[in-house]
């Protein structure tokens, strides 16, 4: 028990270094003359640390339980938080409004993974993973739905691989282009939560946009939008199984609630009682900003530690054909919430 708890904090405060190195170094950079006004994310310094010290991450297996933990639990957290940002009120609007983007995007990431499956031979286990972990919530579903599937590792590998490295690459350009293209922080955030794989990346995505161009309803919008797609996977996984086992001896599909949406809701629901109650009060105020501050941190850390994690080799095992699947997937959803967006807005 202590060696696993020595291990955790090992891992933790490599990722909390890199994380507090990721929110000083804007500052400190925008005190110098070359990069005065040049606009940097926490978020993104934080990637890019993790994804240099990827290299170490891999020779220091005890740094692993730390590095789960903070793109795990810690990262839930975070998306928790964000619930201080809303109303419960706003809670239902936005979601009345990111409904037919979530239901438009699983639709068209479900059915291009499985027909591009279908058209470049690809084993049926393997693009379930894919479609799953595309149209739904990136590693949390296909972690869900492997049990029940019975893949084989590197199957497992391979999907999670696609997840992180097209997860990641979206993270790091959609804030940029659909700024571009939208110019609109709601909408912006809608296309993220829902185009974008996993709650991560849709947050940290949407923290970076915040950031980078001061807007203010990016992370609510897409964390409304990425918990919707988060609910599908009671229906989709069960029947994405029975798809992925067609032929075979089955056990029913394990499915579990994704509870911190419930603390989402939960933190939700205190803002609109906090704000009812104590609108004004400067200590109410305090607690909101603290939890914001406290929700970019561990968003930080959570993408430093996932950078770290990223394993290309995964994606070689099986060759290129499923990581084509994934990556016209990844572009058909984010064509398609686009334009809904774009026809709703």
């Amino acid at each position: 028990m202590a060696s696993h708890s020595t291990d955790a904090f090992a891992g933790l405060a490599v990722v909390t270094a890199l994380a507090t190195v990721a929110t000083l170094v804007p500052g400190i950079l925008a005190l110098l003359p070359a990069f005065a006004g040049v606009p940097l994310s926490p978020v993104l310094v934080a990637i890019v640390l993790g994804l240099a010290c990827a290299g170490a991450a891999r020779t220091r297996p005890s740094w692993a339980p730390g590095l789960q933990l903070a793109a795990g639990p810690l990262l839930k957290f975070a998306v928790m938080l964000i619930g201080l940002r809303l109303s419960l009120a706003q809670l239902g609007v936005l979601g009345l409004q990111a409904l037919p983007l979530v239901l438009g995007a699983l639709v068209t990431g479900l059915g291009l993974a499985l027909w591009l499956g279908r058209m470049l031979g690809v084993g049926r286990k393997l693009t379930a993973l894919v479609a799953v972990g595309s149209a739904i919530c990136g590693a949390s579903a296909i972690a869900a739905t492997a049990p029940a599937l019975r893949p084989r590792p590197e199957e497992t590998a391979y999907a999670l691989a696609c997840v992180a490295l097209f997860g990641l690459a979206a993270t790091i350009l959609y804030p940029w282009l659909l700024q571009a293209w939208l110019g609109d922080a709601r909408l912006v955030g809608l296309v993220l939560g829902a185009a974008v794989h996993d709650t991560a990346q849709v947050t940290a995505a949407a923290v970076l946009h915040e950031q980078t161009f001061g807007a203010g309803e990016t992370v609510a919008a897409a964390t409304v939008t990425k918990l919707l797609r988060n609910l599908t996977m009671m229906i989709v996984i069960p029947w994405i199984v029975w798809w992925g086992l067609r032929g075979e001896k089955r056990d029913g599909a394990e499915t579990h609630f994704p509870l911190f949406v419930l603390g989402f809701i939960g933190f939700a629901a205190l803002r609109s009682t906090g704000d009812w109650l104590v609108p004004d009060a400067p200590w109410w105020q305090w607690v909101i900003s603290l939890g914001g501050d406290a929700s970019a941190f561990l968003f930080a850390m959570a993408m430093a530690a996932i950078g770290m994690q990223i394993r290309l080799a995964a994606l070689r095992a099986l060759g290129p054909r499923p990581a084509l699947i994934a990556l016209l997937t990844a572009l058909g959803m984010g064509a398609v919430a686009l334009g809904l967006v774009r026809l709703l807005a």
